[in-house]
């Protein structure tokens, strides 16, 4: 059973603003969309394949994170990734820039069966990233063959990762766009033609600074594109301006999100997009950026992220980057018994409010406070599925603002509410967690997150 963390909650289910003022604005409910895969997940990596998944706080966080789908195994290391014994053999690379990443080998013994045990055990659903740097098209349809005879199901399959970028290992087997797009060509006939139920996505650009990252879209598709359903790309956005305040970071997500749609825009529509990477940019760190690290601004600024992915009638699936990992990047941290760090507290409403979820519909909000720049201050996503409407609701301004009941938006008189809210600067252990029945009206204090018509794991599962 999840245990809640009770410490800061409020009998009277409302926690109270910071301001004597509450600002009434309505709501109405936007055009609702079909889904058509488990929408919202996270990635491996490093410390997720090093995990303990005998641990019984290793399958209860995966348990109560709710993820649909899973990257395996993530990131990089996808590259080169000996599946036989989960190991990593990955040389020294440098970037067109001289930036040196050294190499690594190291045997994490994560193999399919481990794999099968997190299937088994939550329900989700694996993102196989394929090895195009170091295997082979054999070895690797070996390796899905085995997953689906162990009972893993082969359902989405990425094939490489981030090849855009200029690493010299990248560029000697890689060297143009379309040598990787030729590679894709061959791969994923012969991928379709044992799975014929898969859907296949290859590696896209977001990034778009260098000639290669300009022209890697259009080529990938212009020789590719007939055998591939989905193009994935890699959402590292973060404010530019040094030291930003809360609402210049909360504002740069939507501005970043108007950048990535002019991506989305030209790759044409019969293509899903999967984001099988997402957080905030690391470069963040070194212009003072407040959200990326331990904060609840960082929690707010993801939640938000994934709240705009959802509402994208482009985006098929999304998968955080991830989920075991250090406190400024993971959902959880890493060891025995993980615990949930800001962004894995805020990204919890979103994974579990859209688990098996079979539709979701954007809120629309009039009269809410604004963020620079002209970004909304709130933002909602409304999710129908096996057990009724799931709702969340992002207030990301220091105003508390107050909602309609009963507007066929998934917020029903006598519904269960829970949310988290704090100062942005808030570190986990001080976020304040609140539950309540909904009235006439809902009440969304300062800087918060409230899930309707559930709940949500505050703690590790015991």
């Amino acid at each position: 059973m999840s245990l809640l963390l009770l410490a800061g909650w409020s009998d009277s289910g409302v926690a109270h603003a910071s301001s004597a003022s509450v600002q009434a604005i309505s709501v109405r409910a936007g055009s609702p969309m079909a889904l058509t895969a488990p929408i919202n997940g996270s990635n491996l990596d490093h410390f997720g394949v090093a995990q303990n998944f005998a641990a019984p706080g290793v399958i209860a966080a995966l348990r109560d994170f709710r993820g649909g789908t899973i990257r395996y195994p993530g990131g990089a290391i996808a590259n080169y990734w000996i599946w036989q014994s989960g190991t990593i053999d990955k040389p020294a690379t440098t970037s067109g820039a001289g930036k040196y990443k050294p190499g690594r080998v190291q045997d994490y013994g994560f193999t399919l069966r481990t794999l099968l045990g997190i299937v088994r055990e939550t329900g989700t659903i694996p993102v196989f990233d394929l090895n195009l740097l170091s295997s082979t098209l054999s070895d690797q349809l070996r390796m899905l063959r085995t997953a689906q005879g162990l009972g893993i199901p082969v359902r989405y399959v990425e094939l490489g990762n981030e090849f855009y970028l200029d690493f010299n290992t990248y560029l000697k087997a890689f060297p143009s766009a379309i040598s990787y797009a030729r590679t894709v060509a061959q791969w994923a006939p012969a991928i379709r033609a044992a799975f014929p139920s898969a859907q296949i996505a290859a590696v896209g650009s977001l990034p778009q600074n260098s000639a290669r990252e300009r022209s890697w879209n259009r080529t990938l598709l212009s020789v590719a594109g007939k055998y591939i359903n989905a193009v994935t790309l890699h959402d590292y956005s973060g404010p530019i301006v040094k030291d930003p305040s809360p609402a210049q970071a909360l504002a740069a997500a939507q501005s970043s999100w108007r950048s990535t749609q002019a991506v989305l825009t030209a790759i044409p529509s019969h293509y899903r997009i999967w984001f099988t990477e997402f957080n905030l940019d690391q470069r963040s760190l070194s212009t003072g950026e407040p959200a990326r690290g331990t904060t609840w601004l960082h929690g707010l600024y993801v939640a938000e992220s994934v709240a705009l992915f959802d509402q994208s009638p482009r985006v098929q699936l999304n998968d955080y980057w991830d989920l075991f990992s250090e406190l400024s990047s993971g959902a959880f941290t890493s060891g025995p018994v993980p615990q949930p760090t800001v962004a894995g507290t805020a990204l919890m409403f979103l994974t579990t409010a859209s688990a098996q979820a079979y539709r979701v519909t954007p809120l629309l909000f009039t009269g809410a406070p604004a963020l620079p720049g002209g970004a909304t201050g709130v933002i909602g996503v409304s999710f129908n599925g096996p057990r009724g409407t799931r709702t969340v609701l992002i207030n990301l301004t220091d105003e508390a603002v107050t909602l309609p009941v009963g507007t066929g938006t998934g917020l029903a008189p006598g519904a269960l509410s829970m949310s988290v809210s704090a100062a942005p600067t808030t570190t986990v252990s001080g976020l304040t967690r609140t539950t309540g029945v909904l009235g006439r009206t809902i009440t969304l204090p300062a800087y918060t997150i409230t899930g309707v018509g559930f709940t949500v794991p505050t703690v590790a599962s015991t």
